[in-house]
């Protein structure tokens, strides 16, 4: 082979310091010490830090870390019993709690997939967006949900693919410690439909006092869990369909006081 077909080696970086189980430790120390425990992700001045410490250059410990999250911090989290992600953002121990509860509650356990409804509630209680709802219904299901299922088996002596009965869940529900969180955070009431929205009242000479506005449908979700105000479009229909036989009542009047001109 001539020296020219030769793969070329890649020089060593001269600045790059061995990873020594010294260096190790100091790096693991910080990542799960409880001033950066709930959140892993050392600024440039803690990596100078860090530098200054092992002996590594910004570009190791940048990768260190970057490798080690998901191997030594996530699992301290789940030893913990904190809810984690890796974007380095944890949820409270009452948040997870009250997650925890909605989803093995006797109300939600047959069905953990919360409505968006009730995924503003949990949203309004506990501050977290919904992102983070979903992904840890998602995670959740199989890590927590479908455990407990496992255990009601066992316990009620069901086999492991049948169905627990209606009797089974009338048991779990009277014993039970999990209950549903009470909503404590206020949801905006669904609009009322009985009486027309003042913000859309149209103006006085145009308003008939026999107008009635169309009975809107039950108060409906669009799919990102946004309550749909029917009553408002209703109104703003109406109104605007009234404008218009006022515009066009104009117009003839105006036609009419024309030819009437003409005619004299």
């Amino acid at each position: 082979m001539s020296s020219a077909s030769k793969p070329k080696r890649k020089k060593p970086d001269p600045s790059a310091a061995k990873l020594t189980p010294e260096a190790t430790q100091h790096l693991k120390d910080w990542m799960l010490s409880p001033e950066h425990l709930d959140h892993p992700y050392p600024t440039e001045e803690d990596k100078t830090e860090l530098m200054g410490l092992t002996g590594l250059s910004r570009k190791q410990i940048t990768c260190w870390f970057s490798n080690n999250r998901k191997r030594f911090w996530k699992p301290k989290m789940d030893e913990l019993g904190r809810e984690a992600n890796l974007m380095g953002n944890t949820l409270s121990d009452h948040t997870v709690d009250y997650l925890k509860n909605w989803m093995l509650s006797p109300e939600h356990i047959q069905n953990p997939y919360p409505t968006p409804q009730e995924k503003l509630q949990i949203m309004a209680d506990t501050g977290i967006d919904k992102k983070q709802l979903i992904c840890w219904f998602s995670n959740n299901r199989k890590r927590i949900w479908k455990v407990k299922i496992q255990e009601l088996k066992e316990l009620y002596g069901v086999s492991a693919d049948a169905n627990l009965s209606d009797e089974h869940w009338e048991m779990y529900a009277r014993t039970s410690s999990n209950v549903a969180p009470t909503p404590f955070a206020a949801i905006p009431p669904p609009p009322v439909h009985d009486e027309f929205p003042a913000a859309h009242m149209p103006p006085p000479d145009l308003h008939d006092a026999d107008l009635t506005l169309p009975v809107p449908p039950p108060d409906l979700h669009d799919m990102d869990g946004a309550i749909v105000d029917y009553a408002a479009i209703a109104a703003a229909e109406v109104v605007e369909s009234m404008m218009r036989e006022h515009e066009d009542g104009k117009k003839r009047q105006k036609t009419d006081d024309t030819v009437e001109s003409y005619a004299v």
